[in-house]
């Protein structure tokens, strides 16, 4: 059976117009559906100006709320900083288990798999930071709410350390 170069043609060209067309379209539309994250100190702000769109709020109104979304904000800066502490002493745990059931030689490759996972997420609340325009670094009280890298956070009182590695003979 012959190929038609002309029926073959007029096809490609329909599938390109259409994917150029949908290009153009899809491109200004795509930043409706990929939000940004908003920090503890956009919300209130941003809540506020919410509100005020759809609620008309009275200049009274936003005075009275604006207390309110700041202790929300604050709140919300105390869990994020909880719930990394906690996720940070879980992960502790994991490794010091885990650590005690492998070999010298592994426990040594374990350790620079874990220094080079905390190198690329420090890269990355630090690439995070820049996108958002944070003008502060990673760490405690920060935007970022993360402990400086390499240092690990101590158990909380309600838990107990993790344990030790013990050390194994071959």
């Amino acid at each position: 059976m012959p190929i038609n170069w002309k029926v073959l043609s007029v096809f490609t060209g329909i599938f390109l117009a259409g994917a150029i067309t949908g290009g153009f379209v899809a491109l200004p539309l795509s930043h409706r559906f990929d939000p940004k994250p908003i920090t503890a100190d956009q919300f209130g702000p941003q809540q506020m100006k919410k509100m005020t769109e759809q609620l008309g709020l009275t200049p009274e109104q936003r005075e009275k709320l604006k207390p309110i979304f700041k202790q929300a904000g604050d709140s919300l800066r105390t869990t994020r900083r909880e719930a990394f502490k906690a996720t940070t002493a879980i992960f502790e745990q994991m490794d010091a288990a885990i650590v005690l059931e492998l070999t010298d030689e592994q426990r040594v490759r374990f350790s620079a798999i874990r220094q080079e996972e905390r190198e690329r997420r420090k890269q990355w609340m630090a690439e995070r930071a820049k996108q958002r325009g944070d003008n502060h670094p990673p760490g405690p009280g920060g935007p970022g709410d993360m402990p400086p890298q390499g240092q690990p956070l101590p158990p909380s009182s309600s838990e107990a350390a993790p344990p030790a590695p013990a050390p194994t003979t071959p």
